[in-house]
Protein backbone atom coordinates (compact mmCIF):
# COMPACT_ATOMS: atom_id res chain seq x y z
CA UNK A 1 0.00 0.00 0.00
CA UNK A 2 2.81 2.43 0.90
CA UNK A 3 4.61 1.51 -2.30
CA UNK A 4 1.47 2.30 -4.29
CA UNK A 5 1.07 5.69 -2.56
CA UNK A 6 4.72 6.58 -3.25
CA UNK A 7 4.35 5.65 -6.93
CA UNK A 8 1.14 7.69 -7.25
CA UNK A 9 2.67 10.76 -5.67
CA UNK A 10 5.65 10.53 -8.00
CA UNK A 11 3.36 10.34 -11.05
CA UNK A 12 1.36 13.38 -9.85
CA UNK A 13 4.62 15.34 -9.48
CA UNK A 14 5.66 14.51 -13.05
CA UNK A 15 2.23 15.56 -14.38
CA UNK A 16 2.38 18.83 -12.44
CA UNK A 17 5.87 19.62 -13.71
CA UNK A 18 4.91 18.81 -17.27
CA UNK A 19 1.81 20.99 -17.06
CA UNK A 20 3.83 23.87 -15.54
CA UNK A 21 6.52 23.65 -18.20
CA UNK A 22 3.92 23.63 -20.96
CA UNK A 23 2.24 26.67 -19.46
CA UNK A 24 5.57 28.51 -19.14
CA UNK A 25 6.49 27.72 -22.74
CA UNK A 26 3.13 28.99 -23.92
CA UNK A 27 3.69 32.35 -22.15
CA UNK A 28 7.26 33.05 -23.39
CA UNK A 29 7.76 35.17 -26.56
CA UNK A 30 9.61 33.81 -29.58
CA UNK A 31 12.95 35.56 -29.16
CA UNK A 32 14.20 34.12 -32.45
CA UNK A 33 12.16 36.63 -34.43
CA UNK A 34 12.37 39.75 -32.28
CA UNK A 35 12.62 42.80 -34.56
CA UNK A 36 16.08 44.39 -34.26
CA UNK A 37 16.08 48.14 -33.51
CA UNK A 38 17.05 50.63 -36.19
CA UNK A 39 20.31 52.55 -35.66
CA UNK A 40 20.03 56.08 -37.03
CA UNK A 41 22.78 57.16 -39.44
CA UNK A 42 24.75 59.87 -37.63
CA UNK A 43 25.41 63.20 -39.43
CA UNK A 44 28.65 63.68 -41.38
CA UNK A 45 31.53 65.64 -39.88
CA UNK A 46 34.52 67.46 -41.40
CA UNK A 47 37.76 67.99 -39.54
CA UNK A 48 41.45 68.52 -40.09
CA UNK A 49 44.64 70.28 -39.05
CA UNK A 50 45.92 73.71 -40.07
CA UNK A 51 49.72 74.00 -40.02
CA UNK A 52 52.53 76.17 -41.23
CA UNK A 53 54.77 74.92 -44.03
CA UNK A 54 57.26 73.74 -41.41
CA UNK A 55 54.55 71.48 -39.99
CA UNK A 56 53.80 73.42 -36.81
CA UNK A 57 50.16 73.58 -35.75
CA UNK A 58 48.47 76.98 -36.10
CA UNK A 59 46.06 77.70 -33.27
CA UNK A 60 43.47 80.42 -33.72
CA UNK A 61 43.23 80.01 -37.49
CA UNK A 62 39.76 80.36 -38.99
CA UNK A 63 38.31 77.77 -41.35
CA UNK A 64 35.24 78.66 -43.39
CA UNK A 65 32.92 76.13 -45.02
CA UNK A 66 30.65 77.64 -47.69
CA UNK A 67 28.05 75.83 -49.76
CA UNK A 68 24.85 73.98 -48.82
CA UNK A 69 25.36 75.66 -45.47
CA UNK A 70 28.01 78.16 -44.39
CA UNK A 71 29.83 78.38 -41.09
CA UNK A 72 33.22 79.31 -39.62
CA UNK A 73 35.19 77.61 -36.85
CA UNK A 74 38.50 78.33 -35.12
CA UNK A 75 41.37 75.88 -34.68
CA UNK A 76 42.46 74.86 -31.19
CA UNK A 77 46.03 74.99 -29.87
CA UNK A 78 46.80 71.79 -31.80
CA UNK A 79 45.61 73.32 -35.07
CA UNK A 80 42.53 71.08 -35.07
CA UNK A 81 39.06 72.12 -36.24
CA UNK A 82 35.75 70.31 -36.76
CA UNK A 83 32.44 70.99 -38.50
CA UNK A 84 29.45 68.99 -37.26
CA UNK A 85 26.32 68.00 -39.21
CA UNK A 86 27.75 68.45 -42.72
CA UNK A 87 25.13 67.46 -45.29
CA UNK A 88 25.89 66.02 -48.73
CA UNK A 89 26.63 68.73 -51.30
CA UNK A 90 29.34 70.93 -52.80
CA UNK A 91 31.42 73.25 -50.63
CA UNK A 92 34.28 75.74 -50.77
CA UNK A 93 36.85 75.68 -47.97
CA UNK A 94 39.12 78.49 -46.83
CA UNK A 95 41.70 78.58 -44.05
CA UNK A 96 43.19 81.87 -42.83
CA UNK A 97 45.52 83.08 -40.09
CA UNK A 98 47.27 86.34 -39.22
CA UNK A 99 50.53 86.75 -41.13
CA UNK A 100 49.73 83.85 -43.45
CA UNK A 101 48.57 83.49 -47.02
CA UNK A 102 45.12 81.80 -47.13
CA UNK A 103 44.51 78.28 -48.45
CA UNK A 104 41.49 77.31 -50.55
CA UNK A 105 39.98 74.02 -51.66
CA UNK A 106 36.71 72.48 -52.88
CA UNK A 107 34.83 69.58 -51.30
CA UNK A 108 32.09 67.38 -52.76
CA UNK A 109 30.20 65.10 -50.36
CA UNK A 110 28.08 62.27 -51.77
CA UNK A 111 25.45 60.51 -49.64
CA UNK A 112 26.50 56.89 -49.03
CA UNK A 113 24.01 55.63 -46.43
CA UNK A 114 26.85 55.52 -43.91
CA UNK A 115 28.27 58.18 -41.65
CA UNK A 116 31.29 59.91 -43.16
CA UNK A 117 34.02 61.69 -41.25
CA UNK A 118 35.73 63.78 -43.94
CA UNK A 119 39.08 65.53 -43.64
CA UNK A 120 40.84 68.57 -45.07
CA UNK A 121 44.28 69.60 -43.87
CA UNK A 122 45.53 73.07 -44.80
CA UNK A 123 49.06 74.44 -44.95
CA UNK A 124 49.48 78.21 -44.68
CA UNK A 125 52.57 79.99 -45.99
CA UNK A 126 53.86 83.21 -44.50
CA UNK A 127 52.93 86.42 -46.30
CA UNK A 128 55.95 88.21 -44.89
CA UNK A 129 58.86 88.84 -47.25
CA UNK A 130 61.88 91.10 -47.34
CA UNK A 131 62.24 94.81 -48.12
CA UNK A 132 65.16 96.20 -50.12
CA UNK A 133 65.68 99.98 -50.01
CA UNK A 134 66.30 101.53 -53.44
CA UNK A 135 69.36 103.73 -53.53
CA UNK A 136 69.76 106.57 -55.98
CA UNK A 137 73.51 106.01 -56.22
CA UNK A 138 74.42 102.36 -55.49
CA UNK A 139 73.21 98.82 -56.16
CA UNK A 140 71.04 97.36 -53.37
CA UNK A 141 70.71 93.66 -52.55
CA UNK A 142 68.49 91.47 -50.41
CA UNK A 143 67.26 87.91 -50.20
CA UNK A 144 64.68 85.55 -48.76
CA UNK A 145 64.78 81.82 -48.02
CA UNK A 146 61.72 79.74 -48.79
CA UNK A 147 59.91 77.96 -45.98
CA UNK A 148 60.11 74.18 -45.79
CA UNK A 149 59.23 71.18 -43.65
CA UNK A 150 61.29 70.84 -40.50
CA UNK A 151 64.33 68.74 -41.35
CA UNK A 152 63.96 69.17 -45.12
CA UNK A 153 66.73 71.75 -45.24
CA UNK A 154 67.68 71.31 -48.90
CA UNK A 155 64.25 72.73 -49.81
CA UNK A 156 65.19 76.10 -48.31
CA UNK A 157 65.87 77.92 -51.57
CA UNK A 158 67.55 81.31 -51.37
CA UNK A 159 66.01 83.89 -53.71
CA UNK A 160 68.10 87.04 -53.98
CA UNK A 161 67.49 90.32 -55.73
CA UNK A 162 69.99 92.85 -57.06
CA UNK A 163 68.38 96.26 -57.44
CA UNK A 164 70.15 98.83 -59.65
CA UNK A 165 70.63 102.39 -58.44
CA UNK A 166 67.55 104.48 -59.13
CA UNK A 167 65.52 101.45 -60.27
CA UNK A 168 62.41 103.29 -59.06
CA UNK A 169 62.16 107.06 -58.92
CA UNK A 170 61.27 108.74 -55.65
CA UNK A 171 62.32 108.93 -52.02
CA UNK A 172 62.16 106.18 -49.39
CA UNK A 173 61.30 103.57 -52.05
CA UNK A 174 61.49 99.91 -51.06
CA UNK A 175 61.32 96.79 -53.20
CA UNK A 176 59.26 94.00 -51.60
CA UNK A 177 60.09 90.38 -52.33
CA UNK A 178 57.80 87.61 -51.04
CA UNK A 179 58.08 83.85 -51.72
CA UNK A 180 55.22 81.93 -53.35
CA UNK A 181 54.75 78.19 -53.47
CA UNK A 182 52.04 77.43 -56.05
CA UNK A 183 50.78 78.70 -59.38
CA UNK A 184 47.99 80.79 -57.87
CA UNK A 185 49.53 84.07 -56.76
CA UNK A 186 46.30 85.43 -55.24
CA UNK A 187 45.85 82.60 -52.75
CA UNK A 188 48.08 79.82 -51.53
CA UNK A 189 46.30 76.59 -52.54
CA UNK A 190 46.86 73.08 -53.80
CA UNK A 191 48.73 72.81 -57.08
CA UNK A 192 46.74 71.42 -59.99
CA UNK A 193 49.01 71.86 -63.03
CA UNK A 194 51.19 69.13 -64.52
CA UNK A 195 53.87 71.83 -64.93
CA UNK A 196 54.45 72.57 -61.28
CA UNK A 197 55.83 75.69 -59.67
CA UNK A 198 58.88 74.63 -57.69
CA UNK A 199 59.74 77.98 -56.15
CA UNK A 200 58.77 81.55 -56.93
CA UNK A 201 58.59 85.09 -55.64
CA UNK A 202 56.56 88.23 -56.15
CA UNK A 203 58.21 91.60 -56.68
CA UNK A 204 56.32 94.58 -55.30
CA UNK A 205 56.94 98.12 -54.19
CA UNK A 206 55.82 100.28 -51.29
CA UNK A 207 55.13 103.08 -53.77
CA UNK A 208 51.79 102.94 -55.58
CA UNK A 209 51.95 102.81 -59.38
CA UNK A 210 55.72 102.35 -59.26
CA UNK A 211 57.51 101.56 -62.54
CA UNK A 212 60.91 99.92 -62.92
CA UNK A 213 63.31 102.06 -64.89
CA UNK A 214 65.97 99.33 -64.82
CA UNK A 215 65.46 95.53 -64.49
CA UNK A 216 66.05 93.78 -61.18
CA UNK A 217 68.27 90.70 -61.27
CA UNK A 218 66.27 87.97 -59.50
CA UNK A 219 68.17 84.74 -58.74
CA UNK A 220 66.88 81.33 -57.64
CA UNK A 221 69.67 79.33 -56.00
CA UNK A 222 69.01 75.71 -57.01
CA UNK A 223 71.88 73.38 -57.95
CA UNK A 224 73.70 72.27 -61.10
CA UNK A 225 71.41 69.26 -61.61
CA UNK A 226 68.15 71.18 -61.45
CA UNK A 227 69.00 74.65 -62.77
CA UNK A 228 69.39 73.47 -66.35
CA UNK A 229 66.09 71.54 -66.35
CA UNK A 230 63.56 74.10 -65.11
CA UNK A 231 61.43 76.54 -67.10
CA UNK A 232 61.17 80.17 -66.02
CA UNK A 233 57.81 81.93 -66.08
CA UNK A 234 56.28 85.26 -65.16
CA UNK A 235 52.71 86.15 -64.30
CA UNK A 236 51.13 88.36 -66.96
CA UNK A 237 47.52 89.22 -67.72
CA UNK A 238 46.21 86.58 -65.34
CA UNK A 239 48.35 83.67 -66.51
CA UNK A 240 51.84 82.23 -66.33
CA UNK A 241 53.92 82.74 -69.50
CA UNK A 242 57.49 81.81 -70.35
CA UNK A 243 60.13 84.44 -69.77
CA UNK A 244 61.99 85.45 -72.95
CA UNK A 245 65.19 83.43 -73.08
CA UNK A 246 67.22 86.60 -73.58
CA UNK A 247 66.26 87.57 -70.03
CA UNK A 248 67.25 84.25 -68.43
CA UNK A 249 70.64 82.78 -67.63
CA UNK A 250 72.02 79.88 -65.60
CA UNK A 251 75.09 80.59 -63.50
CA UNK A 252 76.66 78.06 -61.08
CA UNK A 253 73.37 76.38 -60.23
CA UNK A 254 71.48 79.67 -60.13
CA UNK A 255 68.60 80.60 -62.41
CA UNK A 256 68.80 84.35 -62.99
CA UNK A 257 65.87 86.34 -64.39
CA UNK A 258 65.89 89.96 -65.48
CA UNK A 259 62.67 91.16 -63.85
CA UNK A 260 61.43 94.21 -65.74
CA UNK A 261 58.11 94.76 -63.95
CA UNK A 262 56.40 94.23 -60.62
CA UNK A 263 54.78 90.79 -60.82
CA UNK A 264 55.49 87.16 -59.89
CA UNK A 265 58.40 85.10 -61.21
CA UNK A 266 59.03 81.40 -60.74
CA UNK A 267 60.80 78.26 -61.92
CA UNK A 268 58.61 75.36 -63.10
CA UNK A 269 59.20 71.67 -63.70
CA UNK A 270 57.05 68.86 -65.05
CA UNK A 271 56.05 66.91 -61.93
CA UNK A 272 53.77 63.86 -62.05
CA UNK A 273 51.53 63.18 -59.06
CA UNK A 274 50.10 59.67 -58.63
CA UNK A 275 47.69 58.18 -56.10
CA UNK A 276 46.54 54.70 -55.12
CA UNK A 277 43.83 54.20 -52.53
CA UNK A 278 42.96 51.41 -50.10
CA UNK A 279 40.91 51.10 -46.93
CA UNK A 280 42.21 50.50 -43.42
CA UNK A 281 39.93 49.06 -40.73
CA UNK A 282 39.16 51.30 -37.76
CA UNK A 283 39.92 50.04 -34.28
CA UNK A 284 36.94 50.27 -31.88
CA UNK A 285 37.23 49.89 -28.12
CA UNK A 286 34.10 47.70 -28.35
CA UNK A 287 32.52 46.71 -31.65
CA UNK A 288 29.81 44.21 -30.61
CA UNK A 289 26.86 44.20 -28.17
CA UNK A 290 25.26 40.76 -27.90
CA UNK A 291 21.84 40.41 -26.28
CA UNK A 292 20.77 37.29 -28.19
CA UNK A 293 20.33 35.28 -24.97
CA UNK A 294 20.21 38.00 -22.33
CA UNK A 295 17.79 38.34 -19.44
CA UNK A 296 16.57 41.90 -20.18
CA UNK A 297 16.95 44.89 -22.46
CA UNK A 298 20.47 46.17 -23.18
CA UNK A 299 21.16 49.90 -23.60
CA UNK A 300 23.95 50.86 -26.02
CA UNK A 301 25.37 54.41 -26.05
CA UNK A 302 28.52 55.34 -28.03
CA UNK A 303 31.24 53.40 -29.79
CA UNK A 304 34.77 54.75 -29.26
CA UNK A 305 37.35 54.44 -32.04
CA UNK A 306 40.81 55.73 -33.01
CA UNK A 307 41.93 57.07 -36.37
CA UNK A 308 44.78 59.00 -37.97
CA UNK A 309 44.67 62.46 -39.46
CA UNK A 310 47.29 64.16 -41.57
CA UNK A 311 49.95 62.98 -43.97
CA UNK A 312 53.14 61.01 -43.41
CA UNK A 313 55.99 62.02 -45.73
CA UNK A 314 59.45 60.61 -44.93
CA UNK A 315 62.18 63.24 -45.21
CA UNK A 316 65.23 61.67 -46.81
CA UNK A 317 66.33 64.16 -49.45
CA UNK A 318 69.82 63.85 -50.89
CA UNK A 319 69.39 66.60 -53.48
CA UNK A 320 67.48 69.85 -54.00
CA UNK A 321 65.08 68.08 -56.38
CA UNK A 322 64.34 65.36 -53.81
CA UNK A 323 63.66 68.01 -51.20
CA UNK A 324 61.37 70.05 -53.47
CA UNK A 325 59.38 66.95 -54.45
CA UNK A 326 58.80 66.31 -50.75
CA UNK A 327 57.60 69.92 -50.40
CA UNK A 328 55.24 69.56 -53.36
CA UNK A 329 53.63 66.50 -51.74
CA UNK A 330 53.23 68.37 -48.44
CA UNK A 331 51.74 71.43 -50.14
CA UNK A 332 49.25 69.33 -52.07
CA UNK A 333 48.25 66.77 -49.41
CA UNK A 334 49.21 68.30 -46.08
CA UNK A 335 51.61 67.22 -43.41
CA UNK A 336 51.76 66.52 -39.66
CA UNK A 337 50.34 63.16 -38.55
CA UNK A 338 48.47 62.49 -35.32
CA UNK A 339 46.24 59.80 -33.83
CA UNK A 340 42.80 60.92 -32.64
CA UNK A 341 40.02 59.34 -30.55
CA UNK A 342 36.34 59.92 -31.31
CA UNK A 343 32.93 58.42 -30.54
CA UNK A 344 30.16 57.24 -32.82
CA UNK A 345 26.61 57.64 -31.42
CA UNK A 346 24.56 54.42 -31.43
CA UNK A 347 21.89 55.24 -28.81
CA UNK A 348 19.69 52.15 -29.11
CA UNK A 349 18.08 49.60 -26.79
CA UNK A 350 18.57 45.96 -27.73
CA UNK A 351 15.67 43.63 -26.78
CA UNK A 352 16.41 40.03 -25.82
CA UNK A 353 17.16 38.09 -28.98
CA UNK A 354 19.02 40.90 -30.81
CA UNK A 355 22.61 42.06 -31.23
CA UNK A 356 24.54 44.98 -32.71
CA UNK A 357 27.91 45.36 -34.41
CA UNK A 358 29.72 48.50 -35.56
CA UNK A 359 32.57 48.70 -38.06
CA UNK A 360 34.36 51.30 -40.12
CA UNK A 361 37.20 51.98 -42.51
CA UNK A 362 39.52 54.90 -43.23
CA UNK A 363 40.82 55.80 -46.65
CA UNK A 364 44.58 55.42 -46.94
CA UNK A 365 46.04 57.21 -49.95
CA UNK A 366 49.51 56.29 -51.19
CA UNK A 367 50.91 59.42 -52.85
CA UNK A 368 53.95 60.01 -55.06
CA UNK A 369 55.53 63.01 -56.80
CA UNK A 370 58.00 62.23 -59.60
CA UNK A 371 60.27 64.24 -61.87
CA UNK A 372 63.54 63.62 -63.73
CA UNK A 373 63.63 59.97 -62.60
CA UNK A 374 63.42 61.00 -58.94
CA UNK A 375 60.44 60.60 -56.63
CA UNK A 376 59.07 61.25 -53.15
CA UNK A 377 56.27 59.26 -51.53
CA UNK A 378 53.99 59.40 -48.54
CA UNK A 379 50.65 58.33 -47.05
CA UNK A 380 47.62 60.56 -46.54
CA UNK A 381 44.86 59.45 -44.16
CA UNK A 382 41.43 60.50 -45.38
CA UNK A 383 37.69 59.94 -45.12
CA UNK A 384 36.26 57.61 -42.48
CA UNK A 385 33.06 55.60 -43.11
CA UNK A 386 31.17 53.97 -40.22
CA UNK A 387 28.13 51.70 -40.24
CA UNK A 388 26.18 49.96 -37.45
CA UNK A 389 24.20 46.74 -37.99
CA UNK A 390 21.60 44.99 -35.84
CA UNK A 391 20.21 41.46 -36.19
CA UNK A 392 18.21 38.79 -34.35
CA UNK A 393 18.70 35.06 -33.73
CA UNK A 394 17.45 34.25 -37.20
CA UNK A 395 19.81 36.85 -38.71
CA UNK A 396 16.91 38.26 -40.68
CA UNK A 397 15.79 41.86 -40.85
CA UNK A 398 18.38 44.12 -39.32
CA UNK A 399 19.28 47.70 -40.04
CA UNK A 400 22.21 49.87 -41.08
Amino acid sequence: MRKFLRTGAFMLLIVAMTTGMAACSDDDPDYNNVTPPTVAVAPNTLSGIVTSISGEAIGGATVTLSGTASSTVTTDNNGMYVFENVAAGSYALKAEATGKQPALSNLNITATGKTQHLMWNAILASNIGAEIPVSATTVSTGDITTEHLTGNTKAGIVVDAEVPAGAVEGNDVKIEITPIYTEDVSVWSRATETSTLLVGATLGCNKNDAVLTSPIKLSFNLDEELAGEVETKEYKDGQWVSVNENRVSVEDGKVVIEANEFTAYAVFLGVTFSESSNQEALVFTQDEWNNLYGSGNMTVGDATYTYKTGTEIPISATSVLDALLIEKLAQRYGTFITTQTDTYPLNVTLPIGTALTVSGTQQKLNITASALNRSASGIQYGTISIGAYTYNRMHTGGSN
